[in-house]
């Protein structure tokens, strides 16, 4: 079992990232989502950290697959993605900060962009095909000094 949770709600062709304040990834775009409370289902976890962060209340987030990171060849850790679509008439207005950092409509393909650098660096690795609504699958992503040297889609998860 992983320890963290991230979710990408999905407007139209916008979904709505944070930037966050603290480490990891600060100063950068990410999901929202978080750490797995003691005796918390992954599912329960993203249904309140997203209230938490956004204010938004949701139900039945889609699993998408899991994502694990290795730093120097050490298992560091992984996460269990969600993605949550709302109706193109939602309003839910930004920027507007929060307690971990600025959320913001960006548009999908700018999130998605080989070159942007300003987005946490694995996403646009296995967000593709989660939002083409493959099965879940798993995604190891490996680091070496400190820098993505490579993502690997695994098998799709057993249901």
């Amino acid at each position: 079992m992983f320890l963290y949770t991230i979710c990408f709600i999905v407007k139209g062709t916008e979904v709505l990232m944070l930037n966050r304040y603290k480490a990891p990834n600060k100063g950068l775009w990410n999901g929202v989502g978080g750490k797995i409370h003691e005796g918390e289902t992954p599912e329960e976890c993203i249904i309140r950290e997203v209230e938490e962060e956004t204010g938004l209340l949701i139900e039945a987030p889609g699993f998408t697959g899991t994502v694990q990171w290795e730093f120097d060849y050490q298992f560091i850790g992984g996460m269990y993605v969600y993605i949550v679509y709302l109706e193109k008439e939602t309003s839910y207005p930004t920027p507007v900060k929060v307690d971990e950092g600025l959320l913001d409509w960006k548009p999908i393909k700018w999130v998605l962009e080989s070159d942007n650098y300003g987005v946490v660096s694995n996403i646009r690795y296995f967000l593709p095909d989660m939002l083409k609504g493959e099965e879940p699958a798993e995604y190891h992503c490996y680091y070496h000094s400190g820098k993505l040297s490579g993502v690997k889609k695994m098998e799709p998860l057993q249901k």
